[in-house]
């Protein structure tokens, strides 16, 4: 392994001790009395050398979110992008099920995103743009393949971009979960199944 192998290793990991110091506190003492001195306290490094990897905690919720809603997004994608017998309103509610069940799956991480009040998710309108509607790729992603189940007459056609009102319920049920400890019910996944259902009954044709 060469030198710059070793330090892209030791960064990855650096942030990783970084990331789950910062959400320690948070739970502890709350987003705002969260900074990066403590963080260095927390893992027992110089101030300094946090700062070579993050220049606030805001940043440090951005890359939480960036590796969270990556995963989430990446599932979606996958399931978005499988040819197989699947009806595509099959596979919308099996995308609703992966959002809550990648999210409930980093309890601490997605509480920690929450607690901090950073809105990381539907922070990214159109610049310069009039429309109110959040957009991001995750958003664009779920309403294209909305509007494609809405020509297959699969869903109904008065959901034309209605993502983010999708995403909001989830979201919903997600910090429900979380904070309740419904994730660890050994009937979470019908629980799931259940919400999910009831949603696809707003949107199926």
């Amino acid at each position: 392994m060469g030198i710059k192998e070793r330090r892209d290793i030791e960064k990855v990991e650096m942030k990783k001790r970084i990331k789950a110091a910062a959400i320690t506190l948070i739970q502890q003492e709350g987003y705002e009395k969260l900074s990066l001195r403590k963080i260095a306290s927390k893992i027992e490094y110089s101030p300094t050398t946090i700062y070579l990897y993050y220049k606030d905690k805001a940043e440090i919720i951005t890359d939480m979110s960036n590796d969270l809603y990556g995963k989430v997004e990446s599932n979606a994608a996958d399931i978005i992008n499988t040819t197989n017998a699947h009806s595509i309103d099959q596979r919308m509610s099996n995308i609703l099920k992966v959002f809550i069940m990648s999210l409930c799956s980093e309890p601490e991480m997605s509480k920690a995103i929450m607690y901090s009040g950073t809105n990381v998710i539907f922070s990214n309108k159109m610049a310069g743009s009039h429309n109110t509607k959040p957009s991001n790729p995750g958003i664009d992603m779920l309403d294209h393949f909305i509007n494609d189940g809405i020509a297959q007459k699969a869903l109904k056609p008065n959901i034309t971009n209605a993502s983010w009102m999708i995403i909001s319920a989830l979201l919903g049920f997600v910090m429900s979960a979380i904070e309740n400890e419904l994730y660890r019910q050994p009937d979470f996944e019908k629980l799931v199944g259940d919400f999910v259902e009831v949603l696809m009954g707003g949107i199926r044709q």
